[in-house]
């Protein structure tokens, strides 16, 4: 059994994260309603349902056991949540997190693919130390 997917952010084709859809069928581009938003972690997105933007994405085609796999990564339900929203090919599952994160950036375009580094203050950029911790910290 087969289902669909949209995805926005590091799960595209040609992303960081794009290894996990190996095996998952692109079926075409898309965009959502007008009523979400998309904020910027640096490191990677997160949509959220209150907003008047359409997000640009990709669906892909995949099985339950393929999804239930995402749902590792996405750590479903307790950091993203997953609903099915209407796309040109048919309902997809889309992870979505009912507010935006501390310290996240709109992307008022809704395209993660034209996103920009800023400063958020003068100590820094949002990015991979923001979200996940200096290197450091991590060896």
């Amino acid at each position: 059994m087969a289902t669909l997917v949209f995805v926005y952010g590091t799960l595209m084709r040609g992303e960081r994260n794009h290894h996990w859809m190996r095996g998952a069928r692109f079926v075409g581009g898309a965009v959502t309603a007008a009523r979400f938003s998309l904020w910027s972690l640096g490191a990677y997105p997160v949509i959220c349902p209150k907003g008047r933007t359409r997000v640009r994405g990709e669906v892909f085609r995949l099985s339950y056991a393929h999804l239930r796999r995402l749902d590792i990564l996405e750590e479903y339900p307790r950091f993203y949540h997953r609903c099915r929203e209407p796309t040109r090919f048919g309902p997809a599952w889309i992870y979505y997190q009912s507010n935006p994160p501390l310290q996240s950036r709109l992307l008022p375009g809704g395209n993660w693919r034209r996103r920009t580094m800023r400063p958020l203050s003068r100590s820094g950029f949002a990015g991979v130390e923001a979200v996940q911790g200096r290197l450091r910290d991590l060896c």
